[in-house]
């Protein structure tokens, strides 16, 4: 049973700006590392919509993914230091991936990469460095 929309329209919610692909006659491509000079990082066009955003976790408990396509799952994870590579390789991949199989049913699951994100203010691009996060992924296009 899905959510009545009454129930979703009383739900806490803030509006905001997405951009979803402009439709393109080419293939969609975006390079996730520094592309050579005169190569584009991405041929997409951003195109902005306003959306509504709402604060599922009131009705958590009443999510699921073959309904709502969406479920709010609480986990306690074991990792104590989420910025150290070898831990969350040692202990949050089996985690996530028993996680993962309990909630859906799957019988195989595969965690095969992490990304640490945070805005550092002044900070490069999202390039890796050593013992360094990326910054939050880029809403902006280079043509």
């Amino acid at each position: 049973m899905s959510l009545p929309s009454d129930v979703v329209e009383r739900l806490p919610h803030v509006e905001g700006i997405l951009n979803y692909l402009a439709p393109m006659a080419d293939k969609p491509m975006n390079f996730a590392y520094d592309t050579p000079p005169g190569v584009a990082r991405s041929n997409g066009i951003p195109e902005p919509y306003r959306v509504t955003i709402y604060d599922a976790r009131p009705v958590a408990a009443r999510l699921s993914l073959d309904d709502e396509g969406l479920a709010v799952v609480e986990h306690r994870s074991a990792v104590t230091d989420f910025y150290d590579d070898d831990e969350l390789r040692r202990v949050y991949y089996p985690e996530a991936e028993r996680l993962v199989a309990q909630v859906t049913g799957a019988n195989r699951v595969l965690v095969f990469d992490h990304t640490i994100r945070r805005h550092v203010w002044g900070g490069t691009t999202g390039r890796r460095e050593p013992l360094a996060s990326r910054s939050p992924a880029s809403t902006t296009t280079t043509r």
